[in-house]
Formats: structure tokens, C-alpha cells, sequence
């Protein structure tokens, strides 16, 4: 898990063909704008901290061990309102096809 401070960090895992994985990782106030990925849908496990999820203007807490799955048609946002870092372990299916989509580091 890698927290940079001036932005939020994806570790790729899996590239495939039909799916993509990353860990997501923030650091307090960071947070990953109001977007959606259209054809894929989205499973998110919190592995480390907390947050806000915000899917389709509905806000909830996660916090460690929290499984949300977004559909693809969903628009979500993803605020670390906390103190302490927060990492999520990401899917998506079908793997999208959009550049840019990862910001490894």
C-alpha cells in the first residue's frame, strides 16, 4: 500500500482480459471525484481505514471489512474523511477499456 500525498494511488494486481484489480489507497482528505464506469461493475473491500461512500447521491461510512458492489451505471465518489489511511481492494468486470484509469505508483 502506497499513500503519496498530493493524490490518491492505485496499485494495479490484475490486468486481464475480462477483469482489472488494484488497491486504492488515501490519505486523510483525499478523495476519488463523482464518476462512474459505465459497462463495469465495481466490488470494493475495505482493507485498512475508513471513509465515506457516496453511490448515486446515497452517503454511508465504510470502515475495515465493509463489501460494497456499485453497478456500472452507478455514479460513486470516495472521500477519507478520517485520520488514519484508508486502502480498498478494487474489481472491476468486465475489465474497462478506458485510458488512464490507473495511476500506478
Amino acid at each position: 500500500m502506497v499513500y503519496i500525498d498530493n493524490t490518491f494511488t492505485n496499485r494495479l494486481l490484475f490486468s486481464e482480459e475480462k477483469i482489472l484489480n488494484f488497491v486504492l489507497n488515501l490519505k486523510p482528505g483525499q478523495e476519488v471525484p463523482l464518476h462512474q464506469h459505465e459497462d463495469s461493475d465495481l466490488i470494493l473491500h475495505v482493507v485498512a481505514g475508513g471513509g465515506e461512500l457516496a453511490v448515486d447521491e446515497k452517503r454511508e461510512n465504510i470502515t475495515v471489512g465493509d463489501v460494497i458492489y456499485c453497478k456500472g451505471n452507478e455514479v460513486f465518489s470516495l472521500i477519507n474523511n478520517t485520520k488514519e489511511n484508508l486502502s480498498c481492494f478494487v474489481v472491476l468486470a468486465p475489465r474497462p477499456t478506458l485510458k488512464g484509469l490507473t495511476n500506478e505508483k
